[in-house]
């Protein structure tokens, strides 16, 4: 049995958690001629230590951060960044950092871009979105455009039929910046009994 929610989301607010925002937390810091901890960006975020220490470390590893001071405790170690930059850096447990673009800011691109100006499908966004480095399969594309309708972000131009895909057009409203929407999955704890959520939602991203 399946069980979908409608949860009240405060908008204009964004998730305090993610690579994004830890690694905004980072560059604030730095602009302020700051050092960083684990315990400083945990404090400015909503998850738990083990997602910041997680992101830290792969940065540690990749050599774009440095320790400046140790500490008793792990969490309070300080760093700084040794690149600076607006885009979080995506990084592999390993250490390797990830030079091509996740998937969602490719289509989120070609939409935004004078192709998708024009009216897109979802063969559109794996024919001119993926790259050689980051492959988009048409479930990945079939999905990210559903997620983006039920949201808002896209106008139906022609509804398709058998045989022929749906166009789409991103509605001039929602073009909000450069930065991909993101697709989140919550994991939550909800009472069917009193019919509430209770303690935090936690997310992740769905698609990358």
């Amino acid at each position: 049995m399946s069980l979908v929610l409608a949860l009240k989301v405060r908008k204009g607010k964004p998730p305090l958690r993610g690579n994004d925002h830890f690694w905004a937390v980072i560059m604030s810091r730095h602009r302020c001629g700051k050092t960083f901890s684990v315990r400083d960006i945990r404090e400015a975020s909503a998850v738990n230590d083990g997602a910041v220490r997680d992101f830290v470390g792969r940065l540690e590893k990749a050599g774009l951060i440095e320790r400046v001071a140790t500490a008793p405790l792990v969490m309070d170690v300080a760093y700084r960044p040794l690149v600076i930059q607006s885009a979080a850096p995506r990084v592999r447990r390993d250490g390797s950092v990830i030079e091509s673009q996740p998937a969602t800011r490719c289509m989120w691109n070609l939409m935004r871009g004078p192709v998708g100006r024009g009216g897109f499908t979802y063969r559109d966004l794996v024919a001119w979105g993926q790259t050689d480095e980051t492959p988009i399969s048409a479930n990945t594309a079939k999905s990210y455009i559903q997620m983006l309708r039920a949201a808002g972000y896209l106008i139906q131009i022609d509804p398709g039929k058998p045989g022929t895909p749906a166009i789409w057009r991103l509605d001039p409203a929602m073009n909000t910046g450069p930065k991909a929407p993101m697709i989140l999955r919550a994991r939550l704890v909800f009472d069917p009994n009193r019919q509430e959520v209770f303690g935090p939602a936690e997310a992740e991203e769905a698609l990358t």
